[in-house]
């Protein structure tokens, strides 16, 4: 009785998941960025705060204190990176990666400050022999 029990439960949850990966297969190819969504960044003002607070809850991370870079793909936000400690809260359901990766390079540059690289000079010089 139980094994017919837990073979009907079991085939009840394989059909659910196949519908709900179903449905996210069909969302993902418009929720990525295209080349004509390009990524806007810009500093979270008063009014925006609240785009914020949605990305950490989507996140479940705690929300970025002080100034915040936001990326925004297609008029919604979806990701957001504090200037102060370099978190980053993103939305879990978009394809985010290029986006964190310019908040990345545009706080590096409001900062100031660049990582140290060895030139390619350095790497290319002549020694004498």
């Amino acid at each position: 009785m139980t094994s017919s029990i837990n073979t009907l439960l079991a085939s009840e949850h394989i059909a659910d998941l196949r519908r709900e990966a179903a449905h996210w297969t069909s969302v993902a190819p418009a929720s990525t960025a295209t080349p004509d969504q390009p990524i806007e960044l810009r500093l979270v003002e008063a009014a925006e705060s609240g785009d914020v607070h949605r990305l950490a809850a989507l996140d479940e991370a705690p929300e970025p204190a002080g100034r915040v870079l936001l990326a925004i793909v297609g008029g919604e936000a979806v990701a957001g990176l504090s200037l102060g400690d370099q978190r980053v809260v993103a939305n879990p359901f978009r394809c985010t990666r290029d986006a964190i990766a310019l908040l990345r390079l545009r706080a590096e540059h409001l900062s100031g400050s660049r990582p140290r690289r060895r030139g390619l000079r350095r790497i290319l010089r002549p020694r004498p022999v």
